[in-house]
């Protein structure tokens, strides 16, 4: 898609297609979808810090306008009948300019950049999964998780992150409407017709096998019904970006 574009710093963008494309991965779609989820709770929650750390340092009032953005970076796009998966449900712009733009430091930039244009090479009802879930509410729940970040009302100073907030507002919002979300997808999927039961005669021959082959829509859906509910399982566990160690990496890292 034209609005789709890497990331200013190659190194990340060969790195990441290198390790979604090239390095061979055993997982079942189980697990896919808990990894894949994960991943995204981990991004959002890591991002909800970095926005805590620009409120911290004067890159941003509390009373700055944040709104979804249609360009969107993405490090590489997928083929051999794989998508490029989106990690995080959108692109957010704050008083109308990307967030890597407040930004002098190029380390810090790219990083910011690289938690949007990250993308994971699944299968496609991976992608359909979470488009349902952005259509059901889950990119309006990642920009009012940001809005509400950014809202804090006692932030913490000189590049701190407020800890105690950050962890508020991803329980408290984060979690909640975006459970609503794969919930609402979840609702929208299951009203299709499910695939019909298989039918065998006395000898075990398949008696409705042209029903079965125009079914694969109903099996696809059914597919990403598995899926979104394992996004609903991911919400109970803690994101790693939370954890005190790795708030401490990245207020050390973090450059203005």
């Amino acid at each position: 898609m034209s609005n789709r574009k890497p990331t200013s710093d190659p190194t990340v963008t060969r790195d990441a297609r290198f390790n979604q494309l090239q390095v061979e991965r055993f997982r079942s779609d189980p697990r896919m979808a808990l990894e894949h989820s994960n991943s995204r709770n981990a991004r959002v929650a890591e991002f909800g810090c970095i926005l805590s750390l620009l409120r911290s340092t004067g890159k941003c009032t509390g009373a700055a306008l944040v709104q979804l953005d249609t360009t969107i970076l993405q490090n590489f796009s997928s083929g051999d009948g794989y998508q490029a998966a989106h990690f995080l449900p959108g692109q957010i712009q704050i008083d109308h300019r990307h967030p890597w733009t407040l930004i002098d430091d190029r380390a810090t930039r790219v990083n910011i950049e690289r938690l949007f244009a990250d993308v994971e090479h699944l299968p496609p009802n991976f992608n359909k999964a979470d488009s349902a879930a952005e259509n059901n509410g889950l990119k309006e729940s990642f920009r009012s998780f940001c809005e509400q970040v950014i809202r804090d009302p006692q932030p913490m100073n000189n590049a701190t992150i407020n800890r105690a907030w950050v962890k508020y507002v991803y329980q408290k919002s984060w979690c909640s409407s975006a459970g609503r979300a794969f919930e609402l997808a979840i609702e929208q999927k299951e009203q299709k017709p499910l695939r019909p039961l298989l039918q065998r005669d006395g000898h075990g021959n398949l008696l409705n096998l042209d029903e079965l082959t125009g079914t694969a829509d109903m099996w696809n859906t059914e597919e990403q019904v598995r899926i979104l509910r394992r996004y609903i399982e991911s919400l109970h566990t803690w994101p790693v970006s939370l954890e005190e160690y790795r708030m401490k990496d990245l207020e050390s890292s973090f450059r203005r």
